[in-house]
Formats: C-alpha cells, sequence, structure tokens
C-alpha cells in the first residue's frame, strides 16, 4: 500500500486542531480562574455578612424592646442567607468551570496522542515504501547485470 500522499495535508489539520484545543483549555482554565476569584470574593461577602449579622445580634441582646433592633438583626440575618446561597453558587459554578478545563485538557491530550500516532504512521508507511523502492532497484539492477552475463 502506497503511503498517503495527504499526509502533510492531515498534519496541517491537526496542528490547526490543537491550536484550537488549547485555545478552548486557555480560555477553560481562565474561566476556572475567574469562577474562583468569583467564589472566594463570595466567601468573603459570607464572612462580612455574618460579622455584620453577629453585631446585629449583639444589639439585639442589649436590647431585645426595640423593634429597630429586632428588624436590624432580621435584615442581617436575610442578607447572611443570601450570601451563604451566593457562594455555594459560587462554588458550584468553579467546580464545574475546574471539570471543563479537565475535559479540555484530556481532549487536548487525547488529540495528541492520535495526530502522534497517525503521523508515526505515515512515517512508518514511508519508510516501508522507500524500502520497497530500494528493493525493487536492486533487483532491477542484479537481473540487468543476471542478463548481461556480469553477475
Amino acid at each position: 500500500m502506497p503511503a498517503d500522499n495527504r499526509a502533510p495535508v492531515l498534519a496541517r489539520i491537526a496542528q490547526m486542531r490543537e491550536q484550537r484545543l488549547t485555545h478552548a483549555l486557555i480560555e477553560a482554565r481562565e474561566a476556572a480562574d475567574r469562577a474562583e476569584a468569583a467564589a472566594r470574593a463570595a466567601d468573603s461577602a459570607r464572612s462580612a455578612a455574618a460579622r455584620a449579622r453577629g453585631n446585629a445580634r449583639h444589639l439585639f441582646q442589649a436590647n431585645p424592646a426595640c423593634p429597630q433592633t429586632r428588624l436590624w438583626l432580621d435584615q442581617r440575618i436575610a442578607e447572611e442567607i443570601d450570601a451563604v446561597a451566593r457562594a455555594g453558587d459560587q462554588w458550584t459554578l468553579h467546580d464545574r468551570a475546574v471539570d471543563v478545563q479537565g475535559a479540555a485538557g484530556r481532549v487536548l491530550d487525547q488529540h495528541r496522542v492520535r495526530s502522534d500516532s497517525v503521523a508515526a504512521h505515515h512515517r512508518s508507511l514511508r519508510r516501508a515504501e522507500q524500502r520497497r523502492a530500494e528493493d525493487r532497484v536492486d533487483a532491477d539492477a542484479t537481473s540487468f547485470l543476471l542478463s548481461r552475463g556480469r553477475a
């Protein structure tokens, strides 16, 4: 079987695909970094809301009959619950972004393995074809010399 003459074209296509996959991996890594930063910011907001709720609770405990301190405490509790939910959502988004990054890395690795395998196969086909051509030349030269009686 002759070597595939499309090998350079296929190699260029593989190279272009690798560039696209590399770019996708970079974007996924950046998205994961942004998601982590957002999650850490949400954790900070959650901590601040917890401190504000703690302060409101102390004010309420100092003056439990005051309706304004009760309202203040209720608002701080609601803000803390919201901050906890946002932090959880942000960490979930971060986990998904990390999963996407891992998947992009695996796809790129698989592509590289397949491309290397195809390139090695094409090289071996070219070497085999070259050996067959050399064998034919040797056989032709031997038969030519034998036909001339000079072997």
